[in-house]
């Protein structure tokens, strides 16, 4: 196919050329030398100046001098498709942020372990994705806000689930002691499959 496509280009450059007598280009010479007396393409007429030949001649009768008006031969390849299949969606965004997700009840001191404890509910409200939540909870001391105890823990909850953890922290208290529970940092990931 792409021999006779450069071939009827070939033909038709041909024809062209000899019709137009001459070629011209940029600059000051209106045509360059290719044969003849006064510089000028000549193919069959009488040749020189501006005035074209008065057609080709000695050109086979066989050889189209025309380009065809459709061709039927080409391969058909189908209308183009406006999906990818090599290509994914990117996953939606989420914000790392699960402060809003996560709460705390029943803030206490257990004097049979000599631990601060904390029981944390992680709540997924994405319902489509599960995700693994990294939760701190930080005791302190009421007044002065010194810290007396820190846990830190990692939780992955289901699409729209919810899960309780207990977060506690070793302190032997001495003296009568206020204080305070409080997450004090909640964050979240994609989990992994």
């Amino acid at each position: 196919m792409q021999r006779r496509s450069l071939r009827l280009f070939a033909v038709t450059l041909v024809g062209v050329l000899a019709l137009t007598g001459s070629l011209t280009g940029c600059g000051k010479k209106k045509s360059h030398g290719l044969g003849g007396g006064d510089n000028g393409f000549v193919s069959g007429g009488t040749g020189g100046g501006d005035e074209p030949a008065s057609g080709p001649s000695g050109l086979s009768s066989d050889i189209p001098t025309d380009l065809p008006s459709g061709a039927s031969d080409l391969p058909s390849y189908g209308s183009p498709t406006t999906s990818d299949p090599y290509s994914s969606s990117a996953p939606s965004t989420y914000n790392p942020d699960a402060t809003s997700e996560t709460s705390g009840t029943s803030c206490r001191y257990d004097q049979s372990t000599s631990q601060f404890k904390y029981d944390v509910t992680v709540t997924n409200t994405d319902t489509t994705r599960s995700f693994r939540y990294s939760v701190s909870v930080s005791w302190n001391e009421y007044g002065n806000d010194g810290l007396l105890g820190y846990d830190s823990q990692d939780v992955t909850v289901l699409p729209g689930q919810s899960e309780t953890f207990t977060a506690a922290a070793s302190y032997t208290i001495t003296k009568r002691t206020q204080y305070t529970c409080q997450i004090s940092l909640a964050s979240k990931t994609p989990a992994s499959s």
